[in-house]
């Protein structure tokens, strides 16, 4: 603003009144199309009386010569609803860089401009701003729960990042319930993981098991408000952030592991309205979110399968200092209904796959012993034994072939070794390419003769296969080509 402009506002008329102004990301969002979203920022002028005597938008964040301006403008032409345009006698901003800049250049012109951390009228203002644009009260930040400071903050979202990147959903569902208690002499609470059906994603925490079962029974969620209450931290997009807590995040530098990985913390209370968890609540999690990976991969060990019965103490570090945490699985006396048929069917694949390595170990052996009869050199047998032995054990066992269930390879069809050249092999192999997969199909057309010949395959099914193996060879050869083109 040039000196001469700024002088035209020493002959408005001047009250005694104060201003706050400030700026501030907005409270809402900005969501073009094909584009992020984003929240601009706004310039925001409030006279203590409660008007509102300038409010400007801008994308970046203005220079001190460009704030002055916005306050210029309110005091030339307020906003509708901000009064007659006036000079006020003292105007409090939250930042001490713009009252640096600003307070001489305002003090020419009777204005006494000062720092204040709290704009309580500007705070009041922004939240009216919020409910207006968005049509729902504003949840309030983690900051404003009792006893709730930025370090206890820091260490929920450093946990909450590693929970994020560790994924135990992937190994384990919301059906099977961990028993958690924090510190191990503490309260008994029940905690599910949230994820393994790709939708939501986090942690929920149950205060009993009688609740808990209510809230699996399936019974409407407005039949369980006024009578249950849980806690849960959640994950998803910034967007669904409260606006406070990412204003916290800029200031604090708490961390995020990815666009999807922001943490919600929040407690449904019994009239089903959501409220903010208190200090030793997010403690709790915190807690929690650092032990339950580690308990379901090296004691429940169910990333190698259905989960296993544990229970143990571990020791974790939180933002309250070193502690210990008690967890045990399955909870006493909780059921998810289908469970024991879970159990069986998980069983019964395990058992398929014993089986079938079994076989394939058999077949491989005489697969090996007919090769050496054809004066071939240990070093060709073994490239024909591993060929096949990836076919057969990785393939048709781990994958389940084409019909997803766990086979040896003598059980295998047309359908199997189309999918596997065609499509899994490219895939799956660690050197997918034409030549590699000449290699395999030359291992398999010797594998189906050899069981072909010594009876371990009855001879039309061996047929089909090889049949398949030299009508569609070109084919395989062609797509391993395009393949090897596109990302090589």
């Amino acid at each position: 603003m040039a000196n001469d402009s700024l002088a035209k506002l020493a002959h408005l008329r001047q009250v005694d009144e104060t201003w706050e102004s400030t700026v501030r990301r907005m409270r809402a969002w900005i969501t073009p199309r094909n584009q992020p979203p984003h929240r601009p920022y706004v310039i925001l002028t409030v006279s203590r009386n409660g008007n509102v005597a300038g409010s400007e938008i801008v994308e970046d964040m203005p220079s001190p010569e460009h704030f002055l301006d916005a306050l210029a403008q309110a005091m030339r032409r307020p906003i509708l609803g901000g009064g007659k345009k006036r000079r006020p006698a003292t105007i409090y901003v939250d930042d001490k860089a713009l009252v640096e800049a600003l307070a001489p250049r305002l003090q020419e012109i009777g204005i006494r401009c000062e720092y204040q951390h709290i704009l309580r009228y500007v705070d009041q203002a922004m939240l009216s701003m919020e409910q207006f644009m968005t049509k729902q009260e504003p949840i309030p930040g983690l900051l404003k729960s009792p006893g709730v400071t930025p370090h206890v903050v820091n260490g929920l979202f450093e946990a909450a990042a590693s929970f994020y990147r560790e994924a135990a959903w992937r190994w384990i569902d919301d059906s099977h319930p961990i028993e958690v208690r924090y510190p191990s002499d503490g309260r008994r609470y029940y905690a599910a993981v949230m994820g393994h059906g790709g939708q939501v994603y986090g942690l929920a925490r149950y205060n009993t098991a009688e609740e808990m079962k209510e809230i699996y029974s399936g019974a409407p969620p407005d039949r369980l408000i006024g009578r249950l209450e849980w806690t849960s931290l959640m994950f998803g997009e910034v967007t669904e952030m409260p606006f406070d807590d990412l204003d916290d995040m800029d200031k604090y530098g708490w961390p995020v592991a990815g666009e999807l990985a922001y943490p919600l913390p929040l407690r449904i209370t019994r009239a089903g309205q959501p409220a903010r968890p208190g200090k030793s609540d997010l403690l709790w999690f915190e807690a929690a979110l650092l032990a339950i990976p580690t308990f379901v991969q090296d004691y429940l060990q169910a990333d190698q399968g259905f989960p296993r019965p544990a229970e143990t103490t571990l020791t974790v570090t939180t933002a309250d200092g070193e502690n210990s945490i008690y967890l045990c699985y399955p909870v006493p006396g909780f059921q998810v209904p289908q469970e024991a048929d879970w159990v069986a069917a998980e069983m019964a694949r395990e058992a398929q796959v014993k089986a079938a390595r079994q076989r394939n170990d058999e077949l491989l052996h005489t697969f090996v012993q007919w090769l050496a009869r054809q004066d071939l050199s240990r070093k060709t047998i073994q490239r024909h034994q591993d060929n096949v032995s990836f076919f057969a054990d990785a393939y048709m066992v781990s994958e389940g072939g084409s019909g997803e269930s766990p086979r040896p390879a003598n059980e295998a069809n047309p359908a199997d070794v189309d999918e596997f050249l065609a499509d899994w092999f490219l895939h799956e192999a660690a050197w997918p390419s034409a030549g590699t997969l000449k290699a395999s199909m030359a291992s398999l057309k010797k594998f189906y003769a050899c069981l072909k010949e010594t009876g371990h395959m009855e001879a039309g099914k061996a047929d089909e296969i090889l049949q398949t193996l030299e009508t569609d060879r070109e084919y395989y050869i062609q797509t391993a080509q395009e393949y090897e083109e596109e990302n090589f």
